[in-house]
């Protein structure tokens, strides 16, 4: 005879329901609308600073570098022909900076105590392939813009000339580096007594230098010089063998011992 069970209208005991059970549609609890949006909010927040990580991926090379650093080295920050910047740790002796990988021929010379920039409290050196010197970020600036000024405002100078104030200057466009170093110095000085003027606000360009940048300096050519120039002065230092302290000497000995037996073989009349 079967035995007729009635269900229980209750909760199982220890168990307890809260409103994130309560169905809202089709059956469906809230929870699961809650769990499902928290997931969508994670991706979105993953691939949110992933793409902040593939923008700052140029300066990457910063907290690499400082772990490879030590008192004969410093942070680097090379701009390429490319436009690419990489941050690297490079060897620094007697002021050349020179790569640790000894089949990279690139070097630069560091000029100039004022050409460091610091970030995040590290100091650094900024170079560029096509110039052999290291790059003053606040000099370029204020060369390239007070350039540019000189350039358009020829007008305004020719007439402070005819004046009497400008007694000196060369009134011409400057139009590469010969003309700078020729003229273009000195004139910009004249012009600018108290110092050359830049905004407080600025965008440092690697590109507009370019047009007052020195040609034909490359960093590979300054390398090969300076690689070419050490092993020569390593040639000339090297000991000298016996041989090599006497051969002029022991050379000397035997022409002079041949001539003897030359004219002792020839016959007297």
């Amino acid at each position: 005879m079967a035995t007729e069970i009635v269900a229980s209208q209750g909760l199982p005991p220890n168990t307890a329901t809260t409103f994130l059970d309560a169905s809202v549609a089709v059956g469906v609890p809230i929870w699961v609308f809650l769990v499902t949006f928290l997931f969508f909010v994670f991706v979105a927040v993953f691939v949110w600073w992933l793409a902040k990580l593939r923008k700052l991926s140029a300066v990457a090379g910063w907290s690499e570098s400082l772990k490879n650093q030590d008192t004969g080295s410093v942070q680097v920050w090379i701009i390429t022909r490319t436009q690419k910047l990489i941050i690297g740790c490079m060897k620094i002796e007697d002021n050349i900076l020179s790569y640790f990988d000894k089949t990279k021929l690139g070097m630069w010379h560091h000029n100039t105590r004022e050409s460091v920039i610091r970030v995040g409290g590290n100091p650094a050196v900024v170079v560029s392939e096509d110039f052999d010197q290291t790059r003053d970020i606040i000099s370029e600036i204020a060369v390239t813009d007070n350039c540019d000024e000189f350039n358009v405002g020829q007008e305004k100078l020719l007439k402070l000339k005819e004046e009497g104030k400008l007694e000196g200057a060369v009134i011409a466009p400057i139009q590469n580096f010969v003309d700078y170093e020729s003229y273009g110095r000195e004139s910009l000085q004249i012009a600018n007594p108290e110092g050359l003027r830049i905004r407080a606000f600025n965008i440092f360009s690697n590109i507009r230098f370019l047009k007052y940048f020195p040609q034909g300096r490359s960093h590979m050519f300054f390398g090969a010089d300076v690689t070419l120039e050490s092993r020569l002065l390593k040639t000339r230092t090297k000991p000298l063998g016996f041989w090599e302290k006497h051969a002029f000497l022991a050379g000397a000995i035997i022409i002079i011992v041949v001539l003897n037996m030359v004219a002792f073989m020839v016959p007297f009349k």
